[in-house]
């Protein structure tokens, strides 16, 4: 292949850049609207993307040298970590153990499994509370997630426990995002938590006055509770999408959630695949390769996109380990260049949306944390700076970027607690 892009392969390259930018005035709106659906979700659960769906953790409350489980199941029940916590005498949630399943079986109900793990970690009789959390958003579980289903997690684990003769009780059923902020909040007052996972959702600390869809006693309008936004679903009036998205939007198990689409770990690597494809098919391409295994959906994973942004090697690597093709210099370029279009579009629409929950907070700490941010560091730099750009002239945010095991400590606290 020539050292230079063809015309034909550059038109496409210019044709995608173009449609995948976002401007400054753009990202201003997004701003201005997410803040403004925020308020709109807490006033009423009807005509609001977003779910705003309060969660009433408590505060660290619990008895010295009491135990609770943290459960954490992920997005397609596959993977369940269990950690125990043991409260000292000054209320302070201490983590004791953790361990770590993976189900071998494709057969084996999620329920059943994550009984199981229970059984192996505790090994005694005891009564323990347990705190689950979840790797997938309430609003958007679907069947892929392997029956796990928003309205009854916790009713089905409780029934496996029972039937597994399991001295267990489910207290708490929330999102990473949810437990990450508990967590978070142990340490040091954090108002907003968000996970970058295959799914997106972000948490933040309100008054229980401010959700007015509920009705509350003056009593206990003060009180603080953690609200799950289902942030995920925002955007279907206001963010940017290309045909690309629409397309993989169309085709996927869980229509909607343009903003998850755009930023989750699950999508961003479908994106680049779908560009990737619509090259091949233009000749672009691979044109003496076997495109079988990459033309296979949701075969090209978000993860790749990191190492290749960092380093044009990576390509060859990638592609030669996981879809058996030889990629030329050219095609390596390329590559990188749709890689690069579509983190930098996400981390700059993150970044906006997470400004209007920072705003909407009123937060002077950000919790981050999320597999689509550890394997891209560039592209959490890029949505720190994108958020702090947007926030009003003067105000500070600090960013903590926090580790998966915190949201197993906070499901753990919030077993604890309640």
């Amino acid at each position: 292949m020539s050292a230079v892009l063809s015309n034909e392969q550059q038109a496409f390259l210019d044709h995608a850049t173009t449609s995948f930018a976002v401007s400054d005035e753009s990202l201003n709106t997004i701003v201005t609207r997410a803040h403004a659906e925020l308020f709109r979700g807490l006033s009423t659960s009807q005509g609001s993307e977003l779910l705003m769906k309060p969660t009433f953790i408590r505060p660290p409350l619990a008895r010295p040298s009491s135990v609770s489980l943290g459960m954490s199941i992920s997005a397609t029940g596959s993977r369940i970590r269990i950690t125990s916590i043991t409260v000292d005498s000054n209320s302070t949630p201490l983590r004791t153990h953790t361990q770590v399943f993976t189900m071998q079986s494709t057969t084996q109900n999620v329920f059943d499994f994550a009984a199981n793990c229970v059984r192996e970690f505790v090994q005694h009789d005891s009564s323990l509370p347990v705190g689950v959390t979840i790797g997938v958003p309430c609003g958007a579980l679907t069947e892929y997630a392997r029956g796990l289903h928003a309205c009854d997690v916790g009713r089905k684990l409780c029934a496996a426990f029972v039937r597994n003769h399991l001295n267990v009780h489910v207290t708490s059923v929330t999102h990473g995002a949810v437990s990450a902020l508990v967590a978070s909040r142990i340490q040091k007052a954090t108002q907003v938590a968000a996970v970058f996972d295959g799914g997106v959702n972000a948490a933040y600390v309100e008054q229980l006055g401010q959700v007015c869809k509920l009705r509350v006693s003056e009593e206990t309008k003060s009180s603080l509770v953690a609200i799950d936004t289902d942030i995920g679903k925002f955007g279907s009036r206001v963010l940017p999408v290309t045909m690309w998205d629409r397309r993989v939007d169309r085709e996927s198990k869980c229509v909607g959630r343009v903003f998850e689409k755009l930023v989750g770990g699950h999508y961003m690597g479908e994106i680049v695949r779908n560009l990737i494809i619509d090259m091949v098919d233009r000749r672009l391409l691979f044109t003496t390769c076997n495109v079988q295994e990459i033309s296979v959906p949701y075969s090209f994973h978000s993860a790749y996109m990191g190492p290749i942004i960092e380093d044009l090697e990576a390509v060859d690597a990638v592609f030669a380990a996981e879809f058996g093709i030889q990629c030329s210099p050219i095609e390596c370029r390329i590559i990188r260049s749709l890689c690069s279009m579509v983190v930098e579009r996400a981390a700059r629409v993150a970044g906006a949306v997470l400004a209007a929950v920072v705003l909407k907070a009123k937060a002077d700490k950000v919790v981050l944390s999320g597999t689509v941010f550890d394997a891209n560091p560039r592209m959490l730099d890029e949505t720190v700076r994108e958020m702090q750009s947007r926030l009003p002239n003067g105000a500070k945010t600090e960013v903590v970027v926090q580790s998966p095991s915190d949201e197993l400590f906070g499901a753990a606290v919030n077993a604890a607690c309640i």
